[in-house]
């Protein structure tokens, strides 16, 4: 068994979701959700586009207004007060600034660098979008030939992320998970390991936010969505990412070009 990962600095983005840098603290990002919101063109932070140090600044800054001392609290009430603050990271911001790391790290500018927004025609806005790049790359943005292409299977590898469009009752609702690890047996891919920023329905109001899962690689033939996906120890029916990709107009493995 080989298994490969994306570089230190991009995992250590991702632990840092996961995990965010409060002392003595455990308590994971939360998702962030624009439909509920409807912010537009505000601070990144407070649309769901925020890096960690953006997310621990505003955090400090509302607690001093409000004058709270979140080290005297616990994970499960610094949580909420990150979620009634509209604190949190959408799937798109996340994949956003974990392979912009990766990219970096391996020497090559970042992801600002090397994204396009073809479906921007006014150029006034295309220059902004241009200066203001996390905050209008969507899921649409990284999964458009212009900035990445289709990936089979056997050939995936860490940096790839799963793009899921047309999703939802309505078909309106876009999804993107970035593969963080993969486990070869005799050169082939035999596990996937994604991380993402999502909520489930049987998550509540709080229980939210960056997280992890897996995907069996059961038939090399087959597409993605045919594969064993875990996640939180639950499969099929019972795995709320997987039935979203499942359902989805298009789900496929890409990889920025």
């Amino acid at each position: 068994m080989k298994t490969v990962t994306l570089s230190k600095p991009a995992l250590k983005v991702i632990q840092d979701y996961l995990k965010l840098p409060f002392k003595n603290k455990d308590v994971s990002c939360p998702y962030f959700n624009n439909r509920k919101t409807n912010v537009r063109a505000a601070l990144r932070v407070l649309i769901g586009k925020g890096s960690v140090k953006d997310i621990m600044e505003e955090t400090k800054i509302i607690s001093l207004r409000e004058k709270v001392d979140l080290r005297n609290w616990n994970n499960e009430e610094i949580k909420k007060f990150l979620v009634d603050h509209n604190l949190g990271i959408d799937c798109s911001g996340f994949v956003y600034y974990v392979l912009d790391r990766e990219l970096k790290a391996q020497r090559k500018g970042g992801i600002k660098k090397h994204i396009k927004f073809p479906n921007i025609k006014n150029p006034i806005r295309k220059l902004i979008a241009k200066i203001r790049t996390v905050e209008n790359t969507g899921v649409k943005t990284l999964s458009h030939e212009a900035n990445s292409k289709t990936v089979e299977i056997k050939q995936v590898k860490p940096g790839d992320f799963i793009s899921i469009l047309k999703a939802g009752e309505k078909s309106d609702r876009d999804h993107v998970l970035v593969i963080h690890r993969v486990d070869y047996e005799n050169n082939k891919p035999k596990t996937l390991y994604y991380t993402h920023s999502l909520s489930w329905r049987s998550d509540g109001k709080y229980d939210h936010g960056v997280r992890q899962g897996k995907i069996e690689i059961t038939d090399l033939n087959k597409k993605i969505t045919d594969q064993n996906w875990i996640e939180h120890k639950k499969t099929g029916k019972d795995n709320e990412t997987y039935l979203r990709a499942k359902n989805s107009k298009e789900c496929e493995i890409r990889r920025l070009k």
